[in-house]
């Protein structure tokens, strides 16, 4: 994800999103030298910033730090407000002179702590230090921010010589002092802060022939026990250089790099991505997120969101990415990915699904929902709507013309209206500004014989105010299906088609290509709806201490207690507990027992997670374990399974899972 933006898919780390202004401003030429020392913990900085005339500015600084000096055309700035936590000093309006402001800073960073999950890193932009790895996350003010104005800057890193440090940008030089590593970047694209890593890395590096004509440097920077991940990590983001390259247009830095964390984060800035340890060494990750990450270097880090009227970037990368290869891999594994999208949304409380233009960045599960897979959802739409070759040629105009600037939603309808000589205005106003989805039915359907053909007569229905929609629907008749698209804007409507073979059934939107809400069998039940739906009510039974910890790990809102004794409650049930306290708990309502499914390995199994549908509609999601220890052991590992409908795990591993059918909206024509 792009900053202030987390990993789609897994994991990531919150940083706040900078204004747009400081992107349309004029820059702050900044050179700085920065010495950290992980053992210690300190920190020490000096630099000159040069400062463009203009309107007078607040410059800002974590107060962690002490200044040590600051000085504006050589006087000192001493006027210090405080403000969230920051220190902030008032830079006088300068109509005609550019402005010189050197300081010097020193503090303590905070400890780095390696054991918190993918949820608290979230939440945690502080930085941080240790031997182990040092993470300083611009959003935190570890330099002086000069507020609504970008960078341009020179870094020079100061670190003990095991370690290596980068940050976004060139490395221009490095060189070992007296038992130091001394390392310069240089960064001219206009970025609000600097994201600073460092490690005891091992460095694997090769060049790149870009698209553009220059030579790329790719790198990885990786903790020991990763090392050797390295050349297939190198040989991934080739390919994915040569897949954007050839799809918008050249990559727009001279290096990326591929950065280990000790922490679960999932991170990009331009020029590199920061992802955990244990999230490389997932098989999978360089066949999905590295590619996701690497396209943010165009859409994010490329061309950046107007965050003012939202966000479009990770939705538009989230399909260029995630989507894309399912693409490659062949219509089923694309089919089923928008349906794991389509469950997800399912399973949001309807107060939780705001409209796309109020998405920023990720803080909850639910905003992943709506600002990646809603929105990716958007793009398949527009693609089947324009056609793929109008999308690509749009795709590409829009880069050419806001690479390096700010863009919005409304500039990317006006470079695929140009494109595709459409109007596209009525497309997005509704799927932007309106909040959830439609709820689409099939209502009815019949087949007529007419002459020497077959009629089939259907309905279509929608709540109040009317989506306008193009409705993708399949006939089953003869050999295989065939896919017609109608136009539907109203409440309710009648359709025919033809058909030259007897028709034997019509099923709605077959290939999930269309953003509604799912029916509810065609939504089965998710772990997603317990961790995302604040009305959900939690009951712990037996090894309380331990359910309660591993709730508070699995959901993403205040946990409802309620007692084991107290009634079966109206609303969605989470029941984590002991396996002969969870079936008493069962039984006694009336509830479903663990399904066959989960008892394939019954000797191997420490734990088991299932979801099920009440007939009065409910979701219920169930926890249950041999004991307190298998119930702990849950804690890391589940919250990564929101899209399963069941699981069955050996201590820390699932080792089966799987998602209930889905029943999709159809009738079976009688002749």
């Amino acid at each position: 994800m792009t900053r202030g933006l987390t990993i789609a898919l897994l994991l990531g780390l919150l940083v706040v999103p900078c204004a747009n202004a400081a992107r349309d401003a004029a820059p702050v030429r900044a050179d700085i030298e920065v010495r950290i020392d992980p053992e210690t913990r300190e920190l020490t900085g000096r630099g000159v910033w040069t400062v463009p005339p203009g309107e007078s500015l607040a410059i800002s600084l974590d107060d962690r730090f002490d200044v040590l000096r600051l000085e504006v055309d050589g006087r000192p700035l001493s006027a210090v407000t405080q403000r969230d936590g920051r220190r902030q000093w008032r830079l006088a309006r300068s109509d005609a002179a550019t402005r010189r402001v050197e300081i010097e800073w020193r503090g303590r960073l905070d400890p780095l702590e390696a054991d918190l999950d993918h949820r608290q890193v979230l939440r945690h932009a502080v930085p941080v230090t240790a031997p182990r790895g040092t993470f300083l996350p611009g959003a935190a003010q570890w330099h002086p921010v000069f507020i609504g104005r970008p960078l341009q800057y020179t870094l020079s890193v100061d670190v003990p010589q095991s370690q290596r440090a980068i940050v976004a940008g060139d490395l221009a030089s490095a060189r070992n002092i007296d038992g130091r590593r001394l390392q310069t970047y240089r960064f001219e694209q206009p970025d609000p802060a600097i994201d600073l890593m460092a490690g005891p890395y091992h460095v694997m590096e090769r060049k790149f022939p870009s698209a553009g004509g220059r030579t790329l440097t790719l790198r990885t920077l990786l903790h020991e026990e990763v090392a050797d991940l390295g050349a297939g990590y190198l040989d991934a983001t080739e390919r994915y250089l040569r897949l954007y390259e050839n799809w918008i247009g050249p990559y727009p830095y001279g290096s990326f790099s591929i950065v280990s964390s000790p922490t679960p984060t999932g991170f990009g800035m331009p020029t590199l991505t920061y992802l955990g340890i244990d999230v490389l060494r997932l098989p999978f990750i360089r066949d999905t997120s590295l590619g996701h990450e690497v396209l943010h270097n165009w859409w994010g880090n490329g061309v950046y969101p107007d965050y003012a009227t939202g966000n479009w970037s990770e939705g538009l990368t989230t399909f260029m990415a995630d989507h894309a290869y399912r693409e490659q891999a062949g219509p089923a594994a694309a089919r089923e990915l928008r349906l794991a999208w389509l469950r997800d949304l399912a399973a949001l409380d309807a107060g939780q699904d705001q409209p796309l233009r109020e998405f920023t960045s990720r803080t909850h599960g639910s905003d992943q929902v709506v600002g990646y897979h809603k929105a990716a959802m958007l793009f398949v739409m527009l693609r089947d709507t324009i056609g793929s070759d109008a999308f690509d040629q749009g795709l590409r105009a829009f880069w050419s013309e806001h690479r390096g600037s700010i863009a919005s939603w409304d500039d990317l309808r006006t470079s695929f209206e140009r494109t595709s000589q459409r109007d596209l205005a009525g497309f997005f106003a509704q799927w932007l500004n309106r909040a959830g989805a439609p709820n689409l039915r099939l209502v009815s359907a019949q087949a007529v014989r007419d002459a020497d053909q077959w009629r089939v007569d259907f309905t279509l229905g929608q709540d109040r105010p009317a989506y306008r929609l193009r409705v993708p629907v399949a006939v089953d008749a003869g050999p295989g299906q065939r896919v017609h698209w109608v136009d539907f804007d109203r409440e309710r409507a009648t359709f025919s088609l033809r058909s030259a073979q007897p028709p034997r059934s019509i099923t709605l939107d077959p290939d999930a290509r269309l953003l509604r809400r799912l029916a509810p069998g065609e939504a089965p039940p998710i772990l997603r709806r317990a961790m995302l739906d604040p009305t959900t009510v939690t009951v712990l039974t037996g090894a309380e201490e331990a359910g309660a910890a591993l709730a508070l790990r699995v959901v993403e809102h205040p946990l409802q207690l309620r007692s084991p004794e107290a009634p079966l409650p109206a609303a969605p049930l989470l029941l984590v507990g002991l396996e002969r306290d969870v079936n008493r708990y069962l039984a006694r309502h009336g509830l479903p027992s663990r399904p066959a499914e989960l008892d394939a390995t019954p000797d191997r199994s420490t734990a088991w997670v299932w979801t099920a549908t009440r007939t009065t509609g409910e979701t219920v999601t169930i926890v249950s374990a041999r004991d307190a220890a298998a119930l702990a052991a849950l804690g890391r590992p589940l919250p990564h399974y929101g899209r399963q409908s069941w699981l069955v795990f050996d201590g820390d591993t699932a080792t089966a899972r799987g998602t209930w059918p889905s029943r999709p909206q159809s009738v079976r024509l009688d002749r």
